[in-house]
């Protein structure tokens, strides 16, 4: 019969598959950043530790493994021989091999082989006591001694002990009242800090003064959070046991926080701590150049707002110079609108004839010919003058597009990409050139001012087409027809009336031939005042309308080419950047359904700012 899962399981399950996500979601934003040197230095950092990113489940079984760090003569290996009740690694000043290898107590059932050293760097005792049943202990080489067999320079005690730390779950840092301040092995323990708990002691207890509050203080210069400082003196426990006596209560504090608290009950938590403060330091390294190099990204967007509305600026007011040369273009494109939207109609049909007045004037000019000649003279003229209006009108309606000028030059373009150029240079940032290079020659600027002035009198047409639908509507167009029939159709009533009424029945004489002509006079001025309302009405705010269309127009083609790689490169950087709050709002989430372990008085790293290259040497 298959094993049934618990809700620890499925708790344990879903716990690793948030650690999956979050290495995953990580490893995949590092290596899908855009260029820019704080996401390069990202994706080596975060390729540099992938090993110890994603680490098996099975890894969580295995023993606690404790790593002692102390300079020379601070009692590190006595406080080591004291946990395991006897000599195992040799104390003292003077030479010993010891010093070139790692002393590694564990159980005799436990192989050391993954801590991944050779057997000349190894000192291995096997012993079969409680403390080691889930524990192994390491005393690393002191990284301030040198041994004289090491020759030139003498680092390899250092390499073992950087070999050894990092296979270690919790350190144990050792310091005295004399001795804490060493830079060496404060480099050291930060060093091998991110990614892993801490136990600070100091010893020679019954020799030394408390100095527990200065050493704090040091410790809490060097980033490290301290919750605790134990007090031990590892001889007089060692001593005492040889002796067959008890230890005093605070070693025994400590020997029990070792094997019960941490080693028994607190081990998958303390790994899993490990890991998210692992994490929480790589985002945090991370995260401080990219917060830091946004500040010249905002410059570079700052910078290139300013261009764009600069040259931007430099067109609009060309632009709106020839603008404001056309009005009368512009007003005669909405009465042919209206003449088109409205149709027949008795307002329309003045409206219309107002349109073509100059054609009814060349009419009446040729139907004054009495003979052949004047006939022909008035045609001719006639014909040129209507030839010579479409020209200007054609002329007027392609000055747009005839004058390819949009108020710029070869210097204008010229500098603005050299000051793009230092704003890239200052945020680090090297975008692929677009097509055209951003570089246009006078010939490019003459085409693309083409095409500008093509698409701003197409969208002055659109204008205008918009305005008359909007303003002179077909409830629009009956209102005012009916308002100007009002008084022809009163002087039709009134002719009826003095026709029928007054000649036919009361024999009074009928209206002569001044009447017509002052009927007809009041009724043109009449519908020269409604139709001027009309025009009034259509043209009202055309002006800032076009002008709109100006400034939407302004941010041309050509602005687009000459900012478009830095404007994408700074958006990139900009999007990728906001992309890691998610991946730090995974980790947040997976660090409270884990826990911390300040109630087992574990230290660590406080401060995420340190160098990249302490966690990949």
């Amino acid at each position: 019969m298959a094993e049934r899962f618990t809700k620890a399981d499925w708790e344990r399950e879903h716990l690793l598959a948030g650690f999956d996500r979050l290495h995953d979601r990580l490893t995949a934003w590092a290596r899908s950043a855009p260029a820019w040197p704080p996401f390069d230095e990202a994706r080596v950092l975060v390729d540099r530790l992938d090993a110890r990113l994603r680490v098996p489940e099975i890894d969580l079984d295995r023993a606690l493994v404790v790593g002692f760090l102390g300079g020379s003569g601070t009692g590190k290996s006595t406080l080591f021989n004291a946990l395991l009740g006897r000599k195992a690694s040799r104390a003292g000043k003077e030479f010993r091999p010891m010093t070139r290898r790692a002393v590694v107590a564990c159980h005799p059932d436990v192989d050391p082989a993954f801590l991944g050293l050779g057997e000349d760097e190894l000192e291995i005792h096997r012993l079969n006591i409680p403390l080691l049943e889930q524990m192994i202990l390491i005393d690393c080489p002191d990284p301030d001694t040198q041994d004289p067999e090491d020759g030139q320079g003498g680092e390899r005690h250092l390499d073992i002990l950087r070999a050894a730390l990092p296979h270690c779950d919790v350190m144990v840092h050792t310091a005295t009242s004399q001795k804490y301040k060493s830079h060496v092995v404060g480099q050291e323990l930060r060093r091998n800090a991110p990614g892993r708990q801490i136990l600070f002691v100091q010893t020679h207890a019954d020799l030394d003064h408390d100095n527990r509050p200065d050493l704090r203080r040091y410790l809490d210069s060097l980033g490290l959070r301290v919750p605790e400082i134990f007090r031990l003196d590892g001889a007089d426990a060692l001593a005492r046991q040889e002796r067959g006596e008890p230890v005093d209560a605070e070693f025994a504090r400590f020997r029990d926080l070792l094997e019960h608290e941490l080693a028994s009950r607190a081990r998958h938590r303390i790994r899993r701590a490990n890991l998210l403060g692992l994490y929480g330091w790589l985002l945090g390294a991370i995260r401080e150049p990219i917060d830091a190099g946004l500040g010249a990204v905002a410059k570079l967007e700052e910078a290139t707002a300013l261009e764009r509305a600069r040259l931007a600026a430099r067109i609009a007011a060309k632009m709106s110079e020839r603008i404001d040369a056309n009005r009368r273009l512009w007003r005669s494109r909405v009465l042919r609108q209206l003449n088109q939207a409205w149709g027949a109609g008795p307002l329309a049909t003045l409206i219309g004839a107002w349109s073509a007045a100059g054609s009814l004037v060349r009419s009446l000019v040729l139907l004054r010919a009495r003979t052949p000649t004047q006939a022909i003279l008035a045609g001719g003229w006639t014909a040129v003058s209507l030839v010579g209006e479409k020209w200007r009108e054609s002329r007027a309606a392609a000055a747009l597009t005839a004058e390819a000028d949009l108020g710029l030059t070869e210097g204008d373009l010229a500098h603005a990409r050299t000051v793009l150029q230092g704003y890239l240079n200052e945020a680090r940032l090297d975008p692929a050139p677009g097509e055209d290079g951003g570089d246009f020659s006078a010939e490019q600027l003459a085409t693309v001012a083409v095409e500008v002035y093509r698409r701003l009198d197409a969208e002055i047409n659109e204008v205008v087409e918009k305005r008359v639908a909007r303003r002179a509507g077909p409830g629009t167009h009956w209102a005012f027809e009916i308002a100007f029939a009002l008084l022809p159709a009163w002087l039709v009533l009134h002719l009826a009336k003095n026709f029928f009424h007054d000649h036919m029945i009361q024999g009074r004489p009928l209206l002569g031939l001044d009447f017509a002509l002052q009927a007809t006079f009041w009724c043109v001025l009449w519908g020269a005042t409604v139709g001027g309302i009309l025009l009034r009405r259509l043209n009202r705010g055309l002006h800032q309308e076009l002008k709109a269309v100006v400034d939407r127009l302004a941010h041309a083609p050509l602005l687009d080419s000459l900012c478009r790689d830095a404007s994408d490169a700074c958006a990139a950087v900009r999007t990728h950047a906001e992309a890691l709050a998610a991946i730090e709002r995974d980790l947040a989430d997976l660090e409270r359904r884990v826990g911390g372990v300040l109630d087992l008085g574990l230290g660590a790293l406080r401060s995420e700012g340190q160098e990249l290259h302490q966690a990949t040497s």
